[in-house]
């Protein structure tokens, strides 16, 4: 055999090796149980993305998932257990929601891709000092966009006489106290005139309802904990203009909210975010770019009217402000 075909073997068997040899790339997701599906979608679009990819489960990837037991702080020992036990052996952590703050903590000084999928976008600018640019560290990920100033300019097309607005919240969970500051921060003109009442879920449904009632709320939202409680909520008679957190597509939204309160609000495709998350992994494991030029991503934001709910409260939705949303239910 000629010494060039000899080498040329030697080189084929000696690259071959190398690549049978190369472990599966790890991801770890951390997740928590919100409703209604704990951010389930964003683990199966994620995963079929990853696929397309060239990213096959069990092959050259493999997957941890964790769900927490609770989706408040009482789980945060169980989020930076599952950090400790992977942190040596994983290439990229998917945490989702509130729970990336607690793994942000211990990934800050490691050297293992970070990408939260997804969270507020308020809560993403506590991690990171910009969304639009490099992060220049081991975290990215994708953001939900619910801006507060644009829950009021809705509640203002929809109640065009509205005076006070409640943004009903849980001071125990993490998500909404942050959306909560965001409300805080708002200037006079991104208020569009209505006066702000904050009222805390955590002195008990019966107190919330009290306080709508002798502040004179005439609409409210909230992100989680006026979710969690949206039924007992309902006793008020108030049309609810809000911001859904929820693990729910488009298509899914109608049953959501036709037999509510809720006359409009906001919500973000949670498989869309998975999918974007894949992409910017993908791209990380292709060495395309690291996770520190890896820019953080918009969800994609949908906004919405009820009429059912609207009709059954008695209200008249404007033209101008159907024209102002993406769809409608009838």
């Amino acid at each position: 055999m000629r010494p060039v075909y000899r080498l040329a073997l030697l080189f084929l068997f000696v690259f071959t090796g190398t690549v049978q040899a190369e472990e599966p790339k790890k991801v770890v997701f951390i997740r928590y149980p919100i409703a209604p599906n704990g951010f389930a979608t964003v683990v199966s679009s994620f995963k079929s993305t990853m696929q397309a990819r060239g990213y096959v489960d069990g092959k050259n990837i493999v997957y941890v998932d964790v769900l927490t037991s609770t989706a408040d702080r009482f789980s945060v020992p169980e989020v930076r257990a599952t950090v400790d036990a992977h942190r040596a052996t994983a290439d990229m952590f998917i945490t989702c929601g509130w729970v990336s703050l607690y793994a942000r903590d211990l990934l800050r000084s490691s050297d293992v891709a970070q990408l939260f999928v997804p969270v507020l976008r308020s809560v993403a600018l506590k991690m990171l000092d910009s969304l639009t640019r490099p992060p220049g560290t081991n975290l990215s990920g994708v953001y939900l966009m619910y801006p507060p100033e644009k829950i009021l300019r809705l509640t203002r097309l929809i109640l065009p006489d509205l005076e006070r607005y409640g943004y009903v919240y849980d001071s125990r969970i993490p998500a909404d106290m942050v959306f909560k500051a965001a409300y805080e921060a708002l200037s006079e003109a991104n208020r569009y005139g209505i006066e702000l009442v904050f009222v805390d879920l955590a002195r008990g449904v019966p107190g919330a309802l009290r306080a709508l009632q002798e502040n004179r709320v005439q609409a409210y939202g909230g992100i989680v904990g006026a979710f969690q409680h949206r039924r007992e909520l309902a006793a008020s008679g108030l049309p609810v203009i809000t911001s859904f957190t929820l693990d729910i597509e488009r298509e899914e939204i109608d049953r959501y909210v036709r037999q509510s309160n809720v006359v409009a609000g906001l919500f973000n495709s949670f498989a869309y975010c998975g999918s974007q998350a894949a992409e910017m992994t993908a791209d990380i494991f292709d060495s395309g770019k690291t996770i520190q030029e890896t820019i953080p991503r918009p969800s994609r934001q949908t906004a919405f009217i009820n009429l059912v709910a609207a009709s059954r409260l008695g209200l008249t939705i404007s033209f101008d402000a159907l024209e102002a949303v993406d769809m409608v239910v009838r």
